[in-house]
């Protein structure tokens, strides 16, 4: 029921044209030194303090390891928390750590709520959906850069699985992509 309201709001959203959305949803890609980064957004949370979980999809073309050791945003004034997410007798725990390893590899690592992920603390206000902002990325072999965000309910790679199963009428893949309640 969750996953049917935020649809219905989002689809409300675009009606009413407070959201732009992409109808090409084509993976947005970002080249960062030997790095590939893909389909970066944020999803945000109120809590205790507006916060945004970070979260893309990444390659390292290179021939060496890299590793993202700092994140920051000028719309956020709090710190910046790797995690690493485990399940420990069926309960999910998180555990900072220091930086996300890159390992080289055409295989792709995406930064997930059950794997890694990013989070920005104290921003100013929450992120709305389809909102852009800049954030920071710094690794240590590929340096610094500046890359857009985009606020969302769910991965722009899950809108591409959902759009292609229905064009196919692929209904057993369709159900196969609802969130499990």
């Amino acid at each position: 029921m969750r996953y049917f309201t935020a649809v219905l709001l989002a689809a409300l959203a675009y009606c009413v044209g407070a959201v732009e959305l992409d109808l090409a949803d084509e993976a947005e890609v970002h080249l960062i030194g030997d790095l590939k980064l893909i389909d970066p957004w944020a999803k945000s949370a109120v809590g205790r303090g507006h916060t945004a979980k970070l979260f893309f999809e990444f390659r390292n073309l290179g021939e060496h390891a890299d590793r993202l050791v700092k994140v920051s945003s000028r719309l956020a004034s709090g710190s910046t928390v790797f995690y690493a997410v485990g399940v420990e007798q069926g309960n999910r725990h998180l555990e900072p750590i220091d930086a996300i390893d890159i390992p080289v590899g055409e295989n792709a690592f995406e930064l997930t709520e059950v794997g890694y992920y990013i989070e920005l603390r104290g921003l100013e206000v929450p992120m709305l959906m389809g909102k852009r902002f800049p954030v920071e990325l710094t690794f240590e072999r590929a340096g610094t850069a500046t890359v857009e965000f985009t606020a969302r309910f769910h991965s722009p790679k899950l809108n591409r699985r959902i759009r292609e199963a229905a064009s196919r009428g692929d209904v057993e893949a369709l159900k196969a992509l609802r969130p499990s309640e």
